[in-house]
């Protein structure tokens, strides 16, 4: 069964934060599996980079999860992931492959939905792609924190990441990569700190089975927050990660069942 997605966009926009909240933001969205459009090629040993990326100026039919709440025709900003990490996440022993994901920015279009499945359906023409974290430099800093919250039975509310386990974390060089879970929801941060400030440059906040919020921003953290996230990150398991060795920049691994 398919229908129209322009009541379901009215009945969203409606629930969104106001407009100029996350203005200096990027809402980013991710369920888009794009190793569909090249299965055979994603399971391969090593794989060119740039055999897999989409191409700007291509229109692509592209899929997207219930969960993204922010989709609708219009700009949008995709992320694009190596294979393994689009289908397992960052977390899952590839964390590096951070360094080699992509926002592909572009139009989406001709929006229908299959009720049944609870899918959106698109065109998306890609205008251009650009590294993750190119975007970090780009993004003027934001006095709206990305960290998401969670009400509390007095009115009150909790920073999601104050409950969080499974903690894990990486070295990206000039930036931390830290995930972890509360109750049903999966939270990532990419961090910076610089002179013993932290920034958050990226936030995820993956809900099951409510709306996905992925964020690119530059956000200071607030004392209680950076108090806070100082504590998780020492708490956190380190994910071992080879898988850059030796590899050319311009090369990836393919998939890997684990």
């Amino acid at each position: 069964m398919s229908i129209n997605l322009a009541n379901l966009f009215d009945f969203f926009r409606s629930r969104k934060e106001p407009e100029n909240e996350h203005e200096k933001s990027i809402q980013l969205l991710q369920t888009m599996q794009w190793s569909k459009l090249c299965w055979d090629e994603s399971w391969e040993d090593v794989i060119e980079l740039e055999s897999l990326l989409p191409k700007a100026g291509k229109t692509y039919p592209i899929k997207l999860d219930e969960n993204e709440k922010y989709a609708e025709e219009g700009k949008a900003y995709i992320l694009w992931s190596p294979p393994h990490s689009e289908l397992n996440g960052w977390w899952d022993k590839r964390p590096s492959e951070i360094l080699k994901s992509y926002v592909l920015e572009g139009i989406l279009s001709n929006a229908v939905s299959n009720y049944e499945k609870r899918e959106y359906f698109f065109d998306f023409q890609i205008e251009r792609y650009t590294r993750l974290i190119n975007y970090f430099s780009e993004i003027p800093e934001t006095k709206i924190s990305p960290l998401s919250t969670v009400g509390q039975g007095n009115g009150s509310s909790r920073i999601q990441w104050q409950d969080a386990d499974d903690l894990q974390k990486y070295n990206l060089g000039d930036y931390l990569y830290l995930s972890g879970i509360e109750c049903e929801s999966h939270l990532e941060l990419i961090l910076s700190c610089i002179e013993n400030r932290w920034y958050v440059h990226y936030s995820a906040t993956l809900h099951y089975p409510a709306h996905y919020e992925t964020l690119i921003t530059k956000y200071h953290l607030k004392s209680k927050e950076q108090k806070l996230i100082e504590t998780l990150i020492k708490k956190a398991n380190d994910i071992t990660d080879n898988s850059m060795d030796s590899l050319e920049d311009n090369k990836i691994y393919g998939a890997e069942y684990w």
